[in-house]
């Protein structure tokens, strides 16, 4: 009977309302870093196969499974010419060209269907025009399909390109380049003005200073436009692709290009459809301004949106209205912002970037509080890094077309795009979740060390989590002499003895917060001290944040309680913040009146110790100074009932070894913060810190050598790169007679319970083709028995945590056939 492991992986309202929406907060999680040079497009197949597809600017469209990086590129688009476009770049050169569009038929994934297997591209090819003064010419557009691999899903066909639209473009930019399929099956493109400044020179319909029309207003002209064409069809100009009998301009005439679908844009870079479940179909496109404003807007069919006679809802060229070429009507954005220093409209558009990214509604599952809310971004604000916002739509049933503009997305980090982290395209997989490609420069050939720039990030929903931080000082400070408890095992607050004399104790706590996550996701924030011994009560105690630095030496009131020890020099004292000779602005200590907390302490003498809590926002507007002033960080002083008697109340401090330690004072602080990551991801990250975020590693490769592949060290709980023994790794498998001779099959097989995105199928056959299920473990649960199988036993391997060995019988009749047995190992999406 032979015995075999296998591994199986299966209108508008202008200006917009600022700020208004409350929205969850987000965490930017890195998906691929190091190994793309300028991601211009990130978009699924929608084939079920989960992958998605990134174009990279200097001319490959490479996949990416399972949050790894194929090596292999799915299509090199470099052959086409792509790359003696930008042959001339440098690394410090920028560019707009090069590969810009990627869409999926929507029946890609249909056998049999007209457009399966079917991808279209939107790259720039070299020109075949010399350029001249009368028809300046720098590059062509070229919109092409192409077909998968009939042998490699994996692998489009290089050879199978189809062109079927070329236009050529007068400068190197504003190319446009997204590429989507409507509701209606259609393919849109979208494309930019013919470039350099102003739609207005050489190559642009009219040129000099208060030329007429432009490129973007002129219907004769592909540029400046939202297309819409059927790429099955062959009623365009040259037969290889159909233009839409309800396409807004045909039949016009007069050399109107009837593939038009909208114009009046500037580059519209990045649109996309809400055309998921639950959403409005409506197509939302972001244009980028030219020097002053940005533009969200609603495409229409037929739509005019207004450049170069405005900019966003700001006339541009007044000359065009002499000159008799203005607009018969345009259509204002659905939102608008202004370029950092830019002063412009009443009141005053925020300033917010300098080249709007478009993006998506979103409408997966993985995060609800966010569902209908269109995500965007500006490729660089003015601190040189991307920045996220949001449209919230006022109305959505039915929709309003009204939307409030969200500045800054709530996420885990402060900036998350900083160090100039520009963000390139938003995009979205089969699921609808939402993914950002960025670039660390604006040049697109640029590598740091030799290393790409770019990245993809996901969007993903922030967890809230509790962390903890021990306090890195502590003092007492007492009234009645020069002494000090130092580093003592207790701290002391309010009033000893009478109420006369000098009996008041203050305590000095300072924590060490630099290890805190930044506080924009900060939700609560508590000190926790643990009283041991009390005074008269119910008192109030109040924390107040110091406004000086204090000391803490090597003094120790151990055995002389609250009457102090005498101070070292580096003590606090009631007089000296630092003794003995810097003292404190006011004796006791320098503080802000208004309290940060306060609590109230109810009994007297507690049986042990019991913990006291001060929080509220009081205390996150401290730390939040802390975090912006670092140097004034000062921790806070607690003051007690100093005008009862006995009020006084007892802490344990850092010191203190009272429960090991556990009763020390603590800042427990709860955020918003990265999910943890997947336990896959974990383990290649554990056992491979040296490779980029996303580098691939092959589920079913044997890295060390043993003959496991990955994903079964993963199920196992194996060190990859440690070659186990054979008789660790084998299924075991038995078998006895029983009455009636019938035969007792006993399988045993390890599993991993940490392995939770792993399903493990235990499966017998009688032939290497045929299985039946006779127990399975699915995300590292308890295993169960199926189909006649019994599991026995699952129990811990001895010095080998958390491993387990699973025990399965199966009873087979007399006259059953030998028998293989695998495990099948599954990793789950």
């Amino acid at each position: 009977m032979a015995l075999r492991s296998f591994l199986f992986v299966i209108v508008a309202c202008l200006p917009p309302i600022v700020g208004r929406a409350e929205l969850p907060r987000l965490h930017v999680k890195p998906l691929v870093l190091s190994q793309i040079d300028s991601p211009t497009v990130i978009t699924h197949a929608a084939d079920g196969s989960r992958r998605l597809f990134v174009c990279d600017q200097p001319g490959l469209i490479r996949i990416v499974r399972r949050g790894m990086l194929l090596p292999a590129p799915f299509l090199d688009l470099t052959a086409t010419g792509l790359n003696r476009v930008l042959a001339g770049n440098t690394p410090t050169s920028y560019s707009e060209r090069g590969l810009l569009g990627l869409a999926f038929h929507p029946d890609y994934a249909d056998a049999g269907a007209p457009g399966e297997g079917r991808i279209y591209v939107y790259y720039s090819s070299p020109s075949a025009i010399n350029q001249n003064p009368t028809a300046p010419q720098d590059h062509i557009t070229v919109i092409s399909e192409f077909r998968v691999s009939v042998t490699n899903p994996d692998l489009a066909d290089p050879a199978s390109e189809r062109i079927l639209l070329t236009f050529g473009q007068p400068q190197s930019n504003h190319n446009g380049g997204q590429l989507a399929f409507g509701p209606d099956g259609m393919l849109y493109a979208g494309s930019g003005d013919g470039g350099g400044s102003n739609d207005n020179a050489l190559g642009h319909t009219g040129t000099g200073e208060s030329g007429p029309l432009g490129n973007a207003l002129d219907r004769t002209k592909l540029l400046g436009k939202i297309l819409r064409i059927d790429p099955l069809g062959t009623s365009g100009p040259g037969g290889n692709y159909g233009i839409p009998q309800d396409n807004p301009f045909v039949g016009e005439g007069g050399g109107v290009r009837e593939e038009i679908y909208a114009y009046g844009l500037r580059n519209p870079w990045r649109f996309s459809f809400d055309m998921r479940p639950g959403g409005t179909g409506r197509l939302f496109c972001g244009d980028v301004g030219q020097g002053s404003v940005e533009e969200i807007n609603l495409i229409t069919s037929g739509g005019n949106f207004g450049w170069r006679y405005r900019e966003g809802t700001f006339e541009f060229d007044g000359a065009m209205v002499g000159a008799g070429t203005s607009p018969v009507s345009t259509i204002d954005p659905i939102a608008q912002y202004a370029h950092p220093g830019v002063v412009i409209g009443s009141p005053a558009l925020p300033q917010l970037g300098k080249s709007v990214t478009g993006g998506y509604v979103y409408r997966g599952s993985a995060i609800p509080d966010l569902g209908g809310v269109y995500l965007f971004a500006d490729y660089s604000d003015s601190n040189g890094g991307g920045r996220l916002m949001a449209l919230e739509e006022t109305e959505t049933a039915p929709p309003s077309g009204v939307f409030d503009l969200v500045t800054a997305i709530p996420l885990t980090e402060a900036n998350p795009f900083s160090d100039n982290r520009r963000i390139l395209t938003l995009g979205e997989d089969e699921d609808g979740e939402i993914y950002i490609g960025t670039k660390t420069s604006g040049q697109v050939l640029s590598r740091s060390g030799g290393i790409p720039e770019g990245g993809i990030y996901q969007l993903v929903a922030a967890v809230s989590k509790t962390e903890s931080f021990p306090a890195d000082r502590d003092n007492s400070l007492f009234e009645n002499s020069g002494n000090s408890n130092g580093a003592g095992p207790h701290l002391y607050s309010g009033r000893t003895g009478s109420s006369g004399g000098n009996a008041r104790r203050r305590a000095l706590l300072r924590f060490d917060i630099s290890p805190v996550p930044a506080l924009t996701g900060v939700t609560a924030a508590s000190v926790v001290l643990h009283q041991n011994l009390g005074g008269s009560a119910p008192v109030t105690m109040s924390l107040h944040r110091l406004t000086s630095d204090w000391g803490e030496a090597g003094s120790n009131a151990g055995t002389t309680g609250g009457q102090g020890a005498p101070a070292q020099t580096g003590d606090a004292t009631w007089v000296n913040r630092i003794h003995p000779s810097t003292a404190w602005g006011s004796p006791g200590g320098d503080f802000i009146p208004t309290p940060s907390a306060v609590t109230v302490i109810d009994s007297t003498a507690p049986d042990g110790p019991v913990e006291r809590i001060w929080s509220g926002p009081g205390i996150l507007s401290d730390l939040q100074a802390w975090q912006a002033s670092p140097s004034s960080h000062f921790g806070w002083v607690l003051i007690g009932d100093e005008a009862g008697t006995a009020t006084a109340q007892r802490f344990d401090s850092r010191e203190s070894a009272s429960g090991g330690g556990a009763f020390r004072p603590r800042l427990d602080i709860v955020y918003s913060g990265a999910p943890e990551p997947g336990p896959f991801e974990s383990f290649l990250a554990t056992h491979y810190p040296a490779d980029p975020v996303g580098t691939f590693r092959d589920p079913e490769g044997d890295e060390d050598g043993d003959e496991i592949p990955l994903i079964l060290e993963h199920a196992y709980g194996f060190e990859p790169d440690d070659p186990n023994p054979a008789a660790e790794t084998r299924l075991t498998l038995a078998r006895s007679p029983l009455a009636g001779r019938a035969t007792l099959l006993t399988i045993t097989f390890r599993r991993n319970p940490l392995a939770t995105d792993v399903n493990l199928a235990l499966q017998i056959g009688s032939s290497l083709s045929a299985w039946t299920t006779v127990a399975q473990s699915l995300s590292g649960e308890a295993p169960t028995g199926e189909n006649g199988g019994m599991v026995i036993s699952d129990l811990g391997i001895a010095g080998d945590d958390p491993a387990r060995l699973v025990t399965v019988e199966v009873t087979l009749p007399e006259g059953t056939p030998s028998r293989f047995a695998r495990l099948e190992a599954s990793l789950l999406p």
